[in-house]
């Protein structure tokens, strides 16, 4: 964010389009974090129909975390580390 003047940047997106929404649709948007390291996510999202629960589309990615002064890509900081450490052993358990 602004105040630590970082950010993240795509690295790759695998998007798969299944099914069309129309713009009165409501979705739900789910994301998993599948991997990281000190530097990288690898996360998968999911685009439902908020009502019948039929998927609209998926997308596969990774994410570079960038110092934005530098426009280089950096570890994450401690707090941030210590968060998906947390998160991946939760989504560990999903499907």
């Amino acid at each position: 964010a602004e105040e630590r003047k970082a950010s993240f940047f795509a690295a790759e997106v695998h998007t798969l389009y299944k099914r069309e929404l129309t713009a009165d649709d409501t979705v739900r948007v789910t994301l998993q974090l599948i991997d990281h390291d000190e530097k990288r996510l690898h996360y998968y999202l999911e685009i439902r129909h908020a009502v019948e629960g039929w998927v609209s589309a998926s997308s596969e990615n990774l994410s570079l975390h960038v110092d934005t002064a530098t426009r280089k890509v950096v570890p994450f900081p401690a707090d941030i580390a210590a968060n998906l450490a947390v998160m991946k052993a939760s989504h560990a358990r999903l499907p």
